[in-house]
């Protein structure tokens, strides 16, 4: 099953996206992170609305997130106490189920 994690949220008054992500980039790598890809993207009506998905390599269960989350959670602790005072809570906090990934400048088979 083809997962992938999405988060939004919203920088603090006065705060710049480049001092977010330097807070935001983890202190350490995990290789086995299921977590390969990510996009962090900001709203072009309010560039203090950020959105980051997480694509979620391999084929994993929803069970599998709890023991990778556990193996990252000191990490990401960290990194949660260095952004803390600069975004708002996540207004989404959520792991999706891919159902479906087209190219839209090719016709879709149906």
């Amino acid at each position: 099953m083809q997962l992938v994690a999405v988060m939004i949220r919203k920088l603090n008054e006065g705060v710049e996206y480049e001092e977010f992500r330097k807070a935001w980039i983890p202190d350490e790598a995990f290789p086995d992170d299921p977590r390969t890809r990510v996009i962090s993207a900001t709203a072009l009506e309010d560039s203090r609305e950020i959105i980051t998905i997480a694509l979620i390599e391999g084929d994993r269960e929803p069970a599998d997130i709890q023991a990778w989350a556990e193996r990252l959670a000191p990490s990401e602790e960290r990194r949660f106490e260095r952004i803390k005072d600069l975004v708002g809570p996540p207004t989404l906090n959520a792991v999706y189920q891919v159902r479906a990934e087209d190219n839209l400048s090719q016709p879709i088979a149906q």
